[in-house]
This record gives C-alpha cells, structure tokens and sequence, in this order.
C-alpha cells in the first residue's frame, strides 16, 4: 500500500523531501495535490500559506504551490477523488482531525501515494495495523552540532524552534529559569520583592512567593465547568478551538485553557508580562500559546476580524478607563464582545473598590456590568458567579459569563 509517514523533529528535512518527491512526481507528469489543514490556527497566521499559497522549508528556494488550505471533512471529499497514480500530500499533519487516517487508507488502497507529515499521535495509533512505511528523520542539535537532537523548543520569539540534544536543551533551560526569576523579582508592582501577579506552578522557586491573585485556580475551575457544560472545546484535535485572554499577565489562563484544548493567544500592555509569558511557554509550559505587547484597545480594535470561541478579560478595563477614558472602555468591552463566538469571561472592577474611588464613576458596579453586556454583547444568556459564594478575590468583584448560542465557524 502506498502510504508513507514522515517523523522526526523540526528542521530535520521532512518538508524538503515533502517537496522534492513532489516536483519529482511533477517532472513525469504525475497529479499532484498538497493539502494543509485551515483549522489550525497556526498555519492561519502564516502568510506563505495564507496569501501566497504555498508550502516551503528551511532549505532556501525550496518550495510547492499549496494546492488544498482546507478542513478535515473537505480533506477527506478531495482526497476521495483523486486518481490512482497521484501523490497527495499532507505537510504537518497533526494539525487535521484524527478521523483522516481512514481517507488516507481508503486513498492508498485505490493506488493513490499517500504522503504525511507528522501525524498527531491519534493519527499514527489509528494507523497502526495498516502497511504504510514510516521514515524516521534525524539530525544533530542545532546548538552543539555535535550530540543528535532529541528534543524541539519553540523559541520565545515566535520565529521559529530550535532542535537540541538533552545535555544542551538543560543548558538552555537553565538559563531561562535564572532569567524568568530574576524578570519577575524586578517587575512593578513591587520591585524587589517576592512577589507575583499570578500562580506560576512551573517553577518551584516561586511556590512560597505571594502571590496578588490567589483566586486565579478558582476562576480556572469554574471557567472549566462552564466550558464543560458547552461541550468546548468542540474537536478532540488539539487547537482547533480558540482562547483570548486579554490582560494576560505572566500567560496562567492561557497555560489553562491550552491544557483543555485550545489554541491560546494573550495580550498584555506590560511588555515585562509578555517576556516572562513566553520565555514560560516556550521552556516549561511547552503550550505553543501566542503572546502579544500591545494596549487593549489597539489590539482589540486591529484584530476585530479574528473570532475566537473563549475570551476572557480580568479585571482589565477598568484600568483603561482610569487611563484614559470611561468611553474608550467601554469601547474595549463592545470589541471583546464581537471577537467572541460562544463564551465570554469577565471581571470588572468596581467603583465602590477602595483603590478606585474617586477615579471611577460611581455607577460602575455589579447592575452596570450586567447592562452593559445586555446591551452590547449580543448573548443569548448572561450568568453572574457571585465573589463570595465562588471563593474569588475581594470579596465584591464577580465574574461574568456571557454566553452565545452561535456554533458557526466564521470563514477563513
């Protein structure tokens, strides 16, 4: 049966040889048709893919037109046509539902050569049993050149990953752990001190540090139920559901709601935040969680066409009232609103608050929320989880859910 599986690390050749044997089948006058998977949200933020349609490697000029940027179920009513003879090809495979593994089988029994690129592992378990050849890809660690890698970090700055070998990935690992203390015990708000915004469960060194946020697992727990009760995520194919959380900090709600499922992405003002969340995900976390440095505002307002399923912002709009202006929050708020597909989270901080009296218009409380998410959200339903009763923080400050009953995937 003609089926071929490529495994091994990135950087280690499998895209280039993707793309070799399919200007190979091209220079006999084979078919040939590459798919990539348009529910990921990865290969959706890539232009090369996107706009340019096309698939590439790290070899320089090595590139294929991208002929199917599609959905599993269309993957699979595409690859059903094809004749025998013809090579279909999957680069990053995993990224499609599990349920593929039976069109690539179907497909290769027809005659049709059947290439993928890094199964997921529910992918290569529903292949088990089944006579496909496997080629397992090698390299030696990017770092030292000398040791064959073992493992891959995606780096920090979202530009790509480095493939290392375990003495070298500790080395890298160490270094980032000194730099993520060090950051944090010099962030505002108290510089200095032992102290951090939210729990960072990753490194032991920060379990008896004081934490400003102790209720943080509290509104993961009950965020979780609520998803639960909506069936979300909706696919067992990791990533295909998506989380925005805005006011993201240090990257904990992201690291929760990825844990779950999702596709996370974050944006905090505080570019300190944002170092420390990526450096976090990309050595402990290893959640492949997007962070971006950016106001709430602006990022809210050059984003409005990226939809998620989930978000959440925590006690984050109140403060760009103070800065700026009660308007230009609620702004924030209708944005959030539109972005969001199914659920949104909430927390505002209330004018009755201590440290905002005086700086917040008094009407800026429990009924205003409600209202205003009445008003401007377009939800279905709207659920208040009381402070008290939940165990959250203050004692006054609720969490929010609005709820909407759209299921319909916006168009890519």
């Amino acid at each position: 049966m003609p089926l071929t599986v490529f495994t091994g690390l990135p950087g280690s050749g499998k895209s280039t040889r993707l793309i070799e044997l399919a200007n190979e089948a091209i220079a006999v006058n084979r078919t040939v048709q590459t798919f990539a998977c348009n529910e990921s949200p990865w290969l959706r933020a890539k232009d090369s893919i996107v706009r340019e349609h096309l698939l590439g490697s790290r070899q320089q000029g090595c590139i294929f037109p991208l002929n199917h940027f599609v959905a599993t179920g269309d993957a699979e009513k595409l690859l059903r046509e094809m004749p025998a003879g013809s090579l279909a090809a999957f680069d990053e495979a995993y990224h499609f539902g599990d349920a593929l593994t039976s069109a690539w089988i179907e497909a290769a029994r027809r005659g049709v050569e059947v290439l993928v690129v890094t199964p997921s592992y529910g992918q290569t378990k529903n292949l088990n049993g089944t006579d496909f050849h496997q080629h397992v890809f090698t390299m030696k660690c990017e770092r030292c050149n000398e040791r064959e890698a073992t493992a891959s970090i995606v780096l920090p700055d979202r530009d790509g990953t480095l493939s290392v070998c375990a003495e070298c990935e500790r080395a890298i690992v160490r270094d980032a752990r000194i730099e993520i203390l060090d950051r944090l015990e010099k962030q505002p708000p108290y510089p200095g001190e032992k102290a951090i915004y939210q729990p960072i469960d990753e490194l032991p060194e920060c379990a008896d540090w004081r934490v400003l946020r102790p209720d943080s697992a509290s509104r993961v727990a009950l965020m979780t139920r609520m998803l639960r009760e909506a069936a979300l995520p909706e696919t067992d194919t990791y990533g295909h559901s998506t989380y925005l959380d805005v006011g993201c900090n240090t990257g904990y709600f992201c690291n929760s709601m990825r844990k779950l499922g999702f596709h996370a992405a974050g944006v905090d003002v505080v570019g300190g935040d944002i170092i420390v969340a990526r450096l976090l995900d990309s050595y402990f976390r290893k959640g492949h969680c997007t962070f971006t440095a950016c106001d709430a505002h602006q990022y809210l307002h050059d984003t409005l066409d990226q939809i998620h399923d989930v978000t959440s912002a925590f006690a984050v709009f109140q403060w760009v009232m103070i800065q700026t202006s009660v308007e230009r929050g609620v702004e924030c708020l209708e944005m959030l609103f539109k972005k969001t597909r199914r659920i949104c989270f909430l927390e505002m901080g209330y004018a009755s608050e201590d440290q905002y009296k005086g700086k917040l218009p008094p009407e800026i409380d429990r009924s205003w929320v409600f209202d205003i998410m009445e008003q401007k959200g377009d939800f279905a339903e709207i659920r208040m989880m009381d402070a008290k009763k939940h165990g959250l923080m203050f004692g006054s400050r609720d969490l929010f859910i609005g709820i909407k009953n759209t299921q319909e995937k916006p168009a890519v």
